[in-house]
C-alpha cells in the first residue's frame, strides 16, 4: 500500500502593533491562498482591538507581549515558536502582497535565503524620496562590506530555510533585527536572493520607524558588524 505523502507546512510569522483596520483584510488574502501555512501572529502589546481580532481567527498561532518588545523582539519569538523548515516573515500592514507568499516559498525550494525587493522593476514608485535614499545607502554599504548584492535589506516580507540559521544567535529586538539577520546570513556565506514586489505605502495605523535616526544607526552598526566579525 502507497503512503500518503506528508503535507510540509510553512511557518509564515506576522509581527502586529496596532494593525487592527487592516487585518482582517490581510488574513483573508492569506487564507484565500489555499496553501499549508502555520499562521503566527505576535502582538507586541497592540492598544487597539487587533488581539481580539486576531483571536477570531481560526487555526493560527497568537503570541501576545505584554510590553513593547520592538519589532526585532516579535521575530524573535516568532522564529522562537516555529518548528517547519520553510519560514516566512511578513508584515500585516498589506504594504507588501500576501500574494508574494507561493513564490518565497517556492524560491526556497532553490535558495537557502530570498528577499522581497521594493525596487526591483522600478516598483518603489510610491516609496518617500528619504527613505530610499535611507535603504539604498544602507543597503550598498552592507553589500560592499559584506559581499552581497541586496537592493532592498530592510525589506518586511522575506524567507529562508531553517538551516540558513544553524547556530545562529539573534539577539537585537529592535529594527536592527533586519541587520543583524542580514549579517547572519552573509557571515554563513549565505547568498540573499532576492525577487520584485508590489509595494504599496499603508493606507491604516501609523509607522513605526523614525527613518532619518534609524538610518544613521544602522550605518554605525553595520560596520561595527564588519570590524567585529
Amino acid at each position: 500500500m502507497m503512503q500518503k505523502e506528508t503535507v510540509k507546512y510553512t511557518d509564515v510569522i506576522v509581527p502586529v502593533f496596532n494593525e487592527a483596520e487592516i487585518l482582517p483584510e490581510f488574513h483573508r488574502r492569506v487564507t484565500a491562498l489555499a496553501l499549508p501555512l502555520n499562521l503566527i501572529y505576535v502582538d507586541n502589546a497592540s492598544t487597539d482591538r487587533s488581539v481580539d481580532i486576531i483571536s477570531s481567527f481560526d487555526d493560527v498561532t497568537l503570541i501576545r507581549h505584554a510590553t513593547n518588545e520592538g519589532y526585532g523582539g516579535s521575530l524573535l519569538d516568532g522564529i522562537a515558536n516555529s518548528d517547519n523548515e520553510k519560514i516566512v516573515i511578513i508584515d500585516a500592514d498589506c504594504e507588501y502582497p500576501p500574494e508574494a507568499i507561493p513564490d518565497l516559498i517556492e524560491q526556497l525550494d532553490r535558495t537557502e535565503v530570498v528577499y522581497t525587493s521594493r525596487f526591483l522593476g522600478g516598483r518603489n514608485r510610491f516609496m518617500p524620496l528619504t527613505k530610499r535614499l535611507g535603504n539604498q545607502l544602507i543597503s550598498w554599504l552592507f553589500n560592499l562590506l559584506f559581499d552581497q548584492k541586496v537592493t532592498d535589506l530592510y525589506t518586511g516580507c522575506k524567507a529562508f530555510n531553517r538551516s540558513a540559521l544553524y547556530e545562529v544567535q539573534l539577539s537585537r529586538k529592535g529594527f536592527e533585527h533586519v541587520l543583524e539577520l542580514g549579517v547572519a546570513f552573509a557571515r554563513r556565506k549565505i547568498t540573499i536572493k532576492e525577487i520584485g514586489v508590489e509595494f504599496t505605502p499603508r493606507h491604516t495605523g501609523e509607522a513605526k520607524m523614525q527613518h532619518l535616526s534609524e538610518t544613521l544607526k544602522y550605518l554605525y552598526l553595520t560596520v561595527y558588524y564588519f570590524l567585529s566579525r
